[in-house]
């Protein structure tokens, strides 16, 4: 049900990184993100617009900026592919949370109390949409022209993967545990008291070494000297608990500590885990970020290109103005687009309903509507985001609810669209010497793309069981290679998305006549780099001969024994049945 999704059941952690199995995928792991930054662009993507007010008379601005998630390169993931020659590598897709700013306290700015949702986000970038008030407005200009001091952000984001499956049943009372967790465990009630913030670590760790001490039922006993079977039951236990009771909390912005929150449980009650199923679990990480660093350089010498200035002209009497800030899904095939609805009921000086419906292009991130004033006192509007699509001949919608708003200025986060997006990306490097060439499968429904350099991204909403098969052509030659299962998750493909790229093993055996007692075999890659010389006799017929990939175009090896010419170009594990010399 969840093939492709991270598997919290397989993992491997080396000296510097962390991989993840892909549940029913046996031949790829995911690489956890190493840090967070500002998109690494030309031009940057970071800019504040400072927008004068005519008809209020004051400023405000919006700031908006795309993070990259950093992953390992080099000598990390050649050290992975050595010990798991036979894998793809492919980067976590996170769940985006929320982004907060560590203003220092003498600021007294507003944006040091508030998060702010992403407004979109894909395998490796998430962007930032931030309304700002007059003074927050000055704050960050300020901050860019290097008046001030510099400060930090915080983002948050979820792991969304597959909990380990385990055959134990654990029954217990969620008052009893959670009095025993807030007395044990440091933790910070929520303001109303409905929630307490735990550290994810911090919690998992008290788990797992005090497990037996908790008031739970666990059947069958948990084994008495195995650490990691209990570290893997307490991550288990803790997913459906997190699932039950759990929500998202955004940690304080001067840490990277990742948090969740509990909810308090006032009466006492009985729940059981079966610990057995399959349950997709959400599980935190964050990041600290330097948001404006990159852009002040910029600032130093061009501060126009990143500080932009408008004057929005006076709003004609009886009209009310609603701006709508967003960022559209990005690769959106021309049979699929996106658009919001805005409705504002009939009041008591304009007395029908007023709809207006505009396009959610990717080129802008703002649009503006101008209604009748429909009341005297201040009325909500009402927006819906829909998802047009062409299957067959035929449109068809997925719409959101209908959601209330009081205010002047919308923000869209992905939570508002009707559905989610399968969005798939063509690594920067690898799109050197490929393209890629999909089939989408949505509900049944085929749709072909292709990926190239000048355009680099595919997006299509998940309607049902969709999944993409992929393969790699190379831009010269005619060599083909499929990815070796579906893609099912939003992702970045580039070379180590395909097992036969790097470290490579195949297993030798050279079987060899009566009267000759040895031979010996010269071993090069596809693109040559070195020969490897093997001697094999009757008691020693096997070799793993190990080389390196550097193009999935050109995986294999070719062999010869002495005086004789090369073979063909191979792959995998080879029998060679010797007949000497001729």
């Amino acid at each position: 049900m969840y093939q492709g999704y991270p598997d919290f059941q397989n993992m491997i952690t080396t000296a510097t990184q962390r991989f993840i199995g892909s549940y029913l995928q046996n031949d790829a792991y995911y690489l956890y993100p190493e840090s967070l930054g500002i998109q690494a662009a030309d031009p940057l993507p970071f800019s504040l617009d400072i927008v004068r007010s005519s008809s209020a008379d004051s400023i405000y601005g919006w700031l908006n900026f795309t993070t990259e998630l950093q992953y390992a390169s080099g000598e990390s993931l050649a050290e992975f592919k050595q010990q798991h020659p036979d894998k793809a590598v492919n980067i976590l897709p996170l769940v985006a949370g929320s982004l907060g700013f560590d203003v220092p306290v003498e600021y007294h700015s507003a944006l040091r109390e508030q998060s702010f949702d992403a407004t979109w986000y894909s395998a490796q970038y998430i962007q930032f949409i931030i309304l700002l008030n007059s003074d927050s407005t000055q704050l960050i200009e300020n901050t860019l022209l290097d008046k001030t001091v510099g400060f930090n952000a915080r983002v948050d984001g979820f792991v969304q993967g597959v909990s380990p499956r385990l055959p134990y049943s654990v029954e217990f009372d969620p008052h009893a545990l959670m009095l025993t967790l807030t007395r044990d465990v440091p933790g910070k009630p929520t303001a109303d008291g409905s929630q307490v913030a735990f550290s994810y670590d911090q919690l998992t760790q008290y788990l797992y070494q005090n497990i037996r001490l908790l008031p739970l039922t666990v059947s069958p006993a948990l084994p008495d000297n195995d650490p990691a079977a209990i570290r893997l039951f307490c991550q288990a236990f803790l997913d459906r608990l997190y699932e039950q009771t759990g929500s998202p909390c955004a940690g304080p912005a001067n840490n990277n500590t990742a948090m969740i929150c509990l909810q308090a449980q006032p009466q006492s009650g009985r729940v059981i885990f079966n610990l057995d199923t399959e349950m997709l679990a959400l599980r935190p990480l964050s990041f600290l970020l330097d948001p404006f660093a990159a852009a002040q350089q910029i600032a130093k010498t061009a501060p126009d290109t990143i500080i932009h200035r408008s004057t929005t002209p006076p709003l004609p009497e009886g009209k009310r103005a609603i701006d709508v800030f967003y960022t559209a899904p990005t690769g959106l095939d021309s049979s699929v687009s996106v658009d919001i609805q805005l409705t504002l009921p009939a009041g008591d000086i304009y007395p029908q309903k007023q709809t207006q419906t505009q396009i959610l292009t990717p080129d802008q991130s703002r649009l503006s509507f101008s209604f009748f004033t429909s009341s005297l006192a201040a009325s909500p509007f009402f927006y819906q985001i829909r998802v047009n699509y062409s299957q067959g001949g035929k449109w068809h919608r997925r719409e959101s609810d209908a959601l209330p708003c009081n205010d002047a200025f919308l923000v869209l986060d992905p939570a508002a669209l009707p559905c989610q997006f399968l969005t798939i990306s063509l690594d920067e490097g690898f799109a050197l010497q490929s393209t890629l060439h999909g089939t989408c499968h949505s509900d049944g429904w085929p749709l072909e793309f292709v990926l190239t350099a000048k355009t680099p991204v595919f997006s299509y909403p998940v309607i049902g069981n969709t999944f993409a098969d992929v393969e790699a052509r190379a831009l010269s030659g005619s060599g083909v290679v499929p990815l070796p299962a579906p893609v099912t998750l939003t992702t970045t493909i580039g070379a180590y998305s395909f097992p036969q790229f790097g470290s490579q093993q195949a297993r030798i055996t050279v079987n060899l006549p009566e009267g000759i007692t040895a031979a010996t075999f010269e071993f090069e890659p596809q693109i040559p780099i070195h020969i490897t010389p093997r001697s094999f006799t009757h008691q020693q017929n096997t070799f793993d001969y190990k080389w390196t990939v550097t193009s999935v175009f050109a995986c294999g090896y070719r062999y010869r024994s002495e005086g004789d010419p090369w073979s063909a170009v191979v792959t995998g594990d080879q029998t060679i049945d010797y007949k000497g010399e001729k």
